[in-house]
């Protein structure tokens, strides 16, 4: 899982199309949850192994590394789930996408950058306008040939709001379903460590008093 936390969490990062969104949109937070995840998913892995290795000797000392560490990935697990979940999915994600899209609507007659990043989004994501193509048509602009499908040459009717949305929701729920699962899991991993730790730590008090006496 840990492994599995760090692949999704850097396959979301290194995805091209979403860095060309996060320079004109305000979804920056996706991307330290992708550093969190991977600063989680490698803790995992390397103290995984610390803690397989502490059970297997009776380590007190290591098992007790391993609860801390297992502890703070739960943080970064619950900070990730924050920053991708940290506005809310459905409609108010689609209308905060879409009020940022259309300032670049407005700006595109004026700016060189609005207008790339909107044609970029129409064309990869099959979209026309921030909340509907009617948008051109209101501000009195022509609608660009990249809101025209390949296939049938008609306008695409999806906004490009409602299209980003679900693109965001899909990658968000890949990188908080495994931070869930995580959680889960390692909640009962804590369960048992802490009592693994608490028997051997009685059978050294034992053993102590003992060889005292």
């Amino acid at each position: 899982m840990g492994a599995g936390l760090l692949a999704v969490s850097i396959w979301v990062r290194g995805d091209p199309g979403l860095w060309e969104y996060v320079q004109a949109l305000d979804i920056k937070h996706y991307y330290a949850a992708c550093y969190v995840c991977m600063a989680a998913g490698i803790l995992l892995l390397l103290f995984g192994f610390i803690g397989c290795l502490g059970a297997a000797t009776e380590s007190p000392c290591m098992i007790l590394s391993y609860v801390a560490v297992t502890v703070l990935c739960l943080v970064l697990e619950i900070a990730a789930c924050v920053l991708v979940w940290r506005v809310a999915g459905g409609d108010q994600l689609q209308w905060v996408l879409s009020k940022e899209i259309k300032l670049h609507v407005e700006n595109r007659i004026h700016s060189d950058f609005s207008r790339r990043f909107l044609d970029l989004i129409q064309l990869k994501l099959e979209c026309c306008g921030a909340e509907t193509y009617v948008d051109y048509r209101n501000l009195g602009q022509d609608i660009p040939l990249s809101c025209n499908s390949d296939r049938t040459n008609n306008v695409h009717i999806r906004s490009c709001g409602e299209m980003l949305r679900r693109m965001l929701e899909i990658r968000g729920a890949y990188i908080g379903g495994i931070s869930v699962s995580l959680m889960m899991l390692q909640a009962m991993a804590l369960l048992f460590n802490g009592c693994l730790y608490s028997t051997l730590k009685s059978e050294d008090d034992m053993q102590t008093l003992v060889y005292r006496k």
